[in-house]
């Protein structure tokens, strides 16, 4: 019995020592030329020149405040009374349109850029970059320190916001704690998104920042991306109607593929059943949907949904934007880099 255990260690071990070799090793190596101890002080010295508790609680409550008013409006239906799928997916419903639009939307997006506007560019502007890159730190780690340092905040700030607001929804329209349970997919599904808007918004920051030379530009350029991303293409799509299709401008409609991305996650996680009573007002803002219902034409039922534009597949407008952001990082990594930095 003792030889067999011997046999099998002796079996497991090359195999371990491999994957340690083949796998592990080079991702310590990138660590430790990377994320070493000198990024890890930028990234905590950037987190605490943004952060406040203050101001966390003031962002978390400026970001909660359309989607409770949205919560607080009656829906005629008795909580007691449904199963507690229906209760969940009523209070999905009544948060989806603000957490998209404004939660997750405008204010998300104009709070990481007015976060990271003058991250790099006020820096370089005041001298203190100057003093920075003297020390023995390169340029590549002090733009990753400030990058992670936005992400780990964003990714604090959008948590918080999320479930918290999942837990005003309960409590304003239930109080049951299986409700809320039973929004967890959808509240995950949040946060996954979130998670994408803040790596996009962040990149895109990050790169104006590394290249512009006041923030206040940076902050207006963010401003700007942001009300034509969810405001102007919104109004286009309703003043152009079929012209929008014709021509082909949702290739340039960020707020279409913000919306298919949205859309991707709520469907991967079975977050909100496809009903016309979401998909509609979701398509009016987005595009995403084509506000026509799917009907059984032999026996005239509603089969459940509105179709897709189909524009293009939710995934490829993920992996687009996901590419755009990192393109946008090792941009802002390389402008950081030819940079001139002097007094």
């Amino acid at each position: 019995m003792k030889s067999n255990k011997l046999n099998l260690t002796d079996e497991i071990k090359p195999k371990v020592d491999g994957f340690n070799n083949k796998v592990l090793q080079p991702i310590k190596s990138w660590f430790s030329k990377y994320i070493s101890k000198k990024i890890f002080i930028v990234i905590k010295k950037t987190f605490f020149d943004i952060y406040s508790l203050k101001k966390l609680i003031i962002t978390i409550i400026f970001l909660l405040f359309v989607p409770t008013i949205f919560i607080f409006l009656p829906t005629g239906v008795d909580f007691g009374l449904i199963s507690t799928h229906h209760a969940a997916t009523i209070i999905s419903i009544a948060i989806l349109f603000p957490a998209f639009f404004f939660t997750l939307g405008i204010f998300f997006a104009l709070m990481i850029g007015f976060s990271g506007s003058s991250l790099i560019a006020e820096e370089v502007k005041s001298g203190t970059m100057l003093i920075l890159v003297s020390k023995p730190i390169s340029r590549i780690k002090i733009f990753l320190g400030k990058y992670i340092a936005v992400i780990f905040y964003g990714m604090l700030i959008s948590f918080i916001s999320i479930f918290t607001l999942g837990w005003i929804g309960v409590l304003m329209k239930s109080a049951n704690i299986d409700h809320f349970i039973s929004l967890l997919p959808f509240l995950t599904a949040l946060y996954f998104y979130s998670l994408f808007i803040l790596f996009l918004f962040t990149s895109i920051t990050m790169a104006l920042s590394s290249i512009f030379k006041k923030p206040r530009t940076v902050s207006i350029t963010v401003f700007i991306l942001v009300i034509f991303s969810f405001i102007a293409f919104f109004l286009i799509r309703i003043f152009i109607g079929q012209f929008y299709g014709i021509y082909q401008i949702y290739h340039f409609d960020l707020g279409y593929h913000l919306g298919n991305v949205f859309v991707l996650f709520i469907e991967t996680l079975n977050a909100i059943p496809p009903s016309a009573a979401w998909q509609m007002l979701f398509g009016q803002l987005t595009g995403v949907y084509s506000l026509t219902s799917t009907i059984d034409p032999d026996q005239g039922i509603n089969l459940g949904g509105l179709e897709k534009t189909n524009y293009y597949l939710p995934i490829f407008s993920l992996l687009i934007w996901v590419l755009i952001a990192a393109l946008l990082l090792f941009f802002g990594i390389w402008s950081l880099k030819k940079r001139e930095i002097s007094i």
